[in-house]
């Protein structure tokens, strides 16, 4: 049993089984359970900022508001109460955020899906998870 676990969703069937047994491993389900959300971070509308990769003037806002409606959904889903979770969402690279938030937080845990909604990209360079396996310093349970 685990005392803090770090659950990344990302809306995929996997990441809520994560989410799931999550909540089970948890010490007498009083233990701090976190759920991380990365977004990608949204480019300008315009075709000359789209091209040249600059962030949208409202970025930040559309990354919060669309990472926090995708953890409530994924609590939802695993049929966890919201108010029982502690929600987080970041913008960059998901390996690197998932291991980057494991250690700012001291989790005894990570616990995230074998495969998630991903691109082609992520087939060629290697999974997340795997990623996260071999970087990360705490325990990583992998669900399939």
């Amino acid at each position: 049993m685990y005392q803090s676990i770090l659950v990344p969703v990302d809306g995929s069937a996997q990441s809520q089984k994560a989410l799931k047994l999550a909540t089970n491993l948890l010490n007498d389900g009083q233990g701090q359970l976190y759920v991380l959300n990365i977004q990608e971070i949204p480019l300008a509308e315009d075709a000359l900022g789209r091209s040249a990769g600059v962030p949208a003037t409202n970025a930040e806002e559309l990354v919060q508001s669309a990472g926090h409606g995708l953890i409530e959904q994924a609590c939802q889903a695993a049929q966890i109460e919201y108010e029982r979770v502690t929600p987080i969402v970041r913008a960059g690279h998901p390996a690197k955020e998932i291991v980057s938030e494991a250690q700012q937080l001291g989790v005894d845990a990570i616990v995230m899906g074998s495969r998630g909604n991903s691109d082609i990209k992520s087939l060629v360079i290697g999974s997340v998870s795997h990623r996260v396996l071999h970087v990360a310093a705490c325990a990583v349970i992998i669900v399939r």
